[in-house]
């Protein structure tokens, strides 16, 4: 090999990279990079196999992934979790008594706006049998009587939906409380609950059992329903009756069939809005026995030595 530099040819059996008489890298050099792995053998290539679907088991798998907030700690032995603690009834019962309360006093509020609006009406209408009357008081009117006549049913519908749901698991505990078993199944008091003419007397009928049970009378004694139960229970068949009046009076369309039918309307409105008081009392009332609350009672006195 011949030095492309100083011409000289390379000794025999010299195979170095650079010349050997002045030090150039030779042109027959080749520089070849590699990564480290390159000299390793290939590992085959397993074929992708076609997805078959979700994994199915036999039996129902026991083993799942750590939540992140039960994770253990670093060098704490890996043991199973513990059992989670079931739900507290009372607990339950007293969250729907305070969602109760709430939906209660908004649909009493609603139905107190929506009373003030017939009864608005009525006087629109009294006035117009010798004037005419303004424009703007007569949209007022119409905005006032349409807007809470929807507003009101929707919120009345929703307290009732929760009551349903806190009738039902009151009358649970008081089963528990007494050792007894409720005669009448869910679907019945449902059914009751909804259905005229029973929905008269099944839901204060209930509510006289649960408050029995929950006191912790004689099982075998007749239930004689308190004052906030009878209250509710007057208000509840007075508002029934009205409303199922003011809607069989609906199709009447004299005009004074139509004047009749704001009074109606009037009535039906303050009819929800003592239901609506009744119900915030008497669910009180009978949460108060079924799940009563540790809370201070009465006056703490200290006493201390007078002075001298």
């Amino acid at each position: 090999m011949t030095c492309p530099r100083c011409g000289r040819e390379q000794p025999p059996g010299e195979s170095g990279r650079f010349c050997v008489h002045c030090g150039r890298v030779l042109s027959g050099v080749r520089w070849v990079a590699s990564t480290p792995d390159a000299l390793r053998p290939r590992e085959p290539v397993a074929a992708r196999l076609r997805y078959a679907g979700p994994p199915r088991y036999r039996q129902i798998p026991r083993w799942s992934l750590w939540p992140w907030a039960a994770r253990p700690e670093p060098g704490s032995p890996d043991g199973p979790l513990p059992p989670r603690p079931a739900p507290d009834p009372l607990d339950g019962l007293r969250i729907d008594a305070a969602l109760l309360r709430r939906l209660a006093i908004t649909t009493g509020l609603l139905a107190g706006i929506a009373f003030a609006g017939e009864v608005f009406r009525y006087v629109l209408l009294l006035l117009s049998r010798d004037r005419a009357l303004s424009g703007v008081a007569l949209g007022l009117s119409d905005v006032v009587v349409t807007l809470f006549g929807l507003l009101t049913p929707v919120a009345a519908l929703a307290t009732g939906v929760m009551f349903l749901r806190w009738l039902v698991a009151g009358r649970g505990l008081a089963a528990g409380i007494s050792g007894t078993r409720p005669w009448r199944s869910t679907r019945v008091l449902l059914l009751g609950c909804v259905l005229p003419p029973f929905t008269l007397t099944v839901p204060g009928a209930t509510l006289t059992e649960i408050e029995h049970a929950a006191a912790g009378r004689d099982p075998a004694a007749r239930p004689v329903p308190s004052r906030p139960v009878l209250t509710w229970w007057a208000t509840w068949a007075v508002g029934v009756v009205l409303g199922v009046l003011t809607v069989v009076h609906g199709f009447w369309t004299s005009t004074q069939a139509l004047a009749n039918g704001v009074v109606l309307h009037a009535f039906v409105d303050v009819a929800a809005v003592v239901t609506a008081w009744a119900t915030v009392r008497v669910v009180a009332h009978l949460t108060e026995l079924l799940a009563p609350e540790l809370r201070p009672t009465g006056r703490t006195w200290v006493v201390r030595p007078a002075a001298a």
